[in-house]
């Protein structure tokens, strides 16, 4: 964006102009059309060519198909089908039939698929590179040097888009390698024989055939008739110098934190302003956690201010994002018709495009399977000195307690490639810090052919030279293996601190959750952990008042914390989820038993946090600056490797983004005081 004039202000006229496909809505009625998603851009009147949807519609919903590239820029999910009919097996898990369905379904969606190739005269010769690329050995350069192909070969075996219909690249990519590679994802390699030879083809990106729902607001009035609530383009048309705000409440976890990142930067490519105050901003969106009880209810509290400006009439789009959204899908519009968009996760880099008919007066619902993708916009980072880089995208786990599957989807692994791209670019911008994100980051690569290991990903992130600091989250005690262990030991830049739910420490509770692990499994993690990184942090998450749970195996848990000493434990009362097994068993724990117990374990975890923080006093620790001491603002707060808040005196704008000494005089269960002993750098 060169200027702000060039941006939302004439989103107006883009919407309004007489765009012929706008103008055969009406003709067109309920039938699908493509639309094909470009690079968000500033909008402006010669931008306008890009939106096929007009104001005319008719008033029965109309389904939009809508072809998505997958990986533009550096991520990528497919979230599927939120149907629980017949998708768990009797422990918890998700059945093999399920899967099954949910990868047929993914393939059905592809158009085309972005690849390039190294071809050869033997499988041997194939494997052999196979195996070189597998240990770290850059595919381009592979190509240039070793392709038997001519016409990709000068190029680094960059073949383009391609489906099976592509005649012309037959003499390239013979047909049934061309459909055999349409069944793959973003950071496969198939290695397939043809008359031509071997191939070994990367998958770069695939371009889907999605949908969602767009309709036009069936209460266009306030419920009592006295006010018109009005569509953004009424106010770009009568001040067309108007530059749009925006305003994002974000709820929940890290993943949440990274959406709205994205969604921000999406926004602000469109020349869109932020402002804190929501009751200021034209374009105000809650991103949603639906991971406890009452997370609808919560949701409905915040939106009742904004509604009630919209049924006064002002100019303002209301937008619920995220896993509550994707959870309740077209029911929040029947609760709560002032909104103007619903949209799951999987949208969270789409929303620039989906705005279009929000902008126009239309209510959008978006909770179809979609592919999650970067755009090529980046995320507005809400710090300057540590980044979220997301490595893969939901969850096949399924267990019985955790909603969390069911909105975000099936595992998608990010290729190794994109992930250290963004890592290089955000090195090169000043980031001193990254924290790798995953609902399961410990199954990173187990969806890609050939398979590769989340340990293999933390050595190609520990040679980014830009970056200083890398963590990663959240461990699953089922998957992650010791070789994760010896390579954080292995590598400085690793920060020695693991954060592996627990969730109970009796082992039938953990069947019952449908863990998957045992708490002999769980121990040999730690024990690994102690030996290799004796002073590394230990983090976990532990639920009570699990259905059934009695006295004794709640003890199992203290006593398992006692056995560990857990820097932190983060630890919730159980509380039953929509569409999940534990919610409807008949043996759920009293509320007042949940609670003592929730108490209990609360005080020994902060007697635990208070013991690990005692082994600093005194210790001179590298502390990274991130920010100013809001409470005390001659302050600066940063953090140790090990994750531990530490405040010293300084000025921010001196030590901000810098690593400094510092001796530890004062601590706390929760947070270090420190004094500077050394030169910052």
């Amino acid at each position: 964006s060169t200027s702000s004039s060039c941006s939302m202000k004439v989103i107006a006229a883009v919407l309004l102009s007489p765009l012929l496909i706008a103008g055969c809505e009406a003709y067109v009625g309920a039938f699908s059309h493509q639309l094909l998603l470009r690079p968000i851009a500033p909008l402006s009147r010669s931008s306008g060519a890009r939106f096929h949807a007009g104001a005319s519609q008719p008033r029965s919903l109309s389904s939009r198909r809508l072809r998505m590239s997958a990986t533009e820029g550096t991520g990528t999910i497919l979230k599927l089908d939120t149907d629980l009919t017949g998708a768990w097996s009797k422990e918890g898990q998700r059945s093999k039939d399920w899967f099954d369905q949910q990868e047929a379904e993914r393939q059905s969606k592809v158009q085309s698929v972005r690849a390039s190739q190294i071809l050869v005269s033997t499988m041997e010769m194939g494997n052999a590179i196979l195996e070189q690329f597998r240990n770290g050995a850059d595919f381009e350069e592979l190509a240039k040097q070793i392709s038997a192909c001519e016409s990709t070969r000068k190029e680094g075996g960059n073949i383009g888009w391609m489906n099976a219909q592509d005649d012309f690249l037959d003499e390239v990519v013979p047909k049934a390698v061309r459909e055999a590679v349409l069944k793959k994802k973003p950071g496969d390699v198939l290695l397939m024989e043809s008359e031509r030879g071997v191939h070994l083809i990367k998958i770069e990106d695939v371009m889907y055939d999605l949908k969602r729902l767009s309709f036009p607001r069936a209460r266009p009035y306030s419920p009592d008739g006295s006010a018109y609530m009005r569509p953004l383009k009424e106010l770009m048309n009568e001040k067309p110098d108007t530059i749009l705000t925006y305003s994002i409440e974000t709820m929940g976890c890290q993943m949440n934190s990274a959406d709205s990142e994205r969604m921000a930067g999406q926004l602000e490519a469109m020349g869109m302003a932020k402002v804190e105050d929501p009751s200021k901003a034209n374009v105000v969106i809650y991103n949603t956690c639906s991971i406890r009880d009452h997370a609808e209810q919560k949701v409905y509290s915040y939106i009742g201010p904004q509604a009630d400006r919209k049924r006064n009439g002002e100019n303002v789009a209301l937008i619920v994002a995220g896993c509550v959204a994707q959870q309740e899908g077209e029911k929040l519009l029947r609760r709560v018709p002032e909104l103007d968009m619903v949209m799951g996760p999987q949208y969270a880099n789409r929303i620039g495009d989906l705005l279009e008919d929000v902008v126009n007066g239309n209510q959008v619902v978006a909770t179809e399977a979609a592919p999650m993708m970067e755009d090529s916009t980046r995320p507005r980072r809400e710090s300057e000195v540590t980044a979220w880089v997301n490595v893969i995208y939901g969850c096949n786990e399924r267990c019985t307690y955790c909603v969390v599957p069911t909105t975000r989807g099936v595992e998608q692994s990010r290729p190794k490639e994109s992930i250290r791209k963004e890592m290089e670019e955000l090195g090169r911008k000043g980031y001193r810090e990254v924290t790798l994100l995953g609902q399961n980051i410990d199954a990173w690569g187990r969806d890609m052919e050939p398979k590769q290991r989340f340990s293999e990903l933390l050595e190609e992130a520990a040679t980014v030279e830009q970056v200083e600091r890398i963590r990663f989250v959240t461990s699953h005690p089922r998957y992650m293996s010791l070789s994760v262990v010896e390579t954080v030991a292995k590598h400085a830049k690793l920060c020695k601190c693991f954060h592996i739910p627990f969730q109970s420490g009796d082992d039938e509770v953990l069947r019952r959750m449908g863990r998957g692990h045992t708490i002999e499994q769980y121990l040999k993690i730690v024990k690994r952990i102690r030996e290799l990184c004796p002073d590394a942090a230990i983090t976990a998450d532990c639920i009570v008042g699990f259905p059934g749970e009695t006295e004794e195996q709640f003890e199992n848990s203290l006593r398992l914390m006692e056995e560990v000493k857990f820097d932190v434990v983060n630890t919730a009362a159980y509380s039953p989820r929509p569409n999940t097994p534990a919610a409807t068993w008949d043996n759920q724990i009293p509320e007042e038993v949940k609670s003592v117990r929730l108490q209990k374990i609360n005080e020994l975890g902060k007697q635990h946090a208070y013991e690990r923080s005692q082994r600093y006093l005194g210790r001179v620790m590298d502390v990274l600056v991130e920010e100013r001491n809001v409470k005390r603002p001659s302050q600066v707060k940063g953090r140790i490797e090990q994750g531990r808040p530490v405040y010293i005196e300084g000025n921010i704008d001196e030590l901000k983004g810098k690593i400094v000494p510092v001796e530890i005089i004062e601590i706390g269960a929760y947070y270090l005081v420190g004094k500077q002993a050394g030169e910052a750098r």
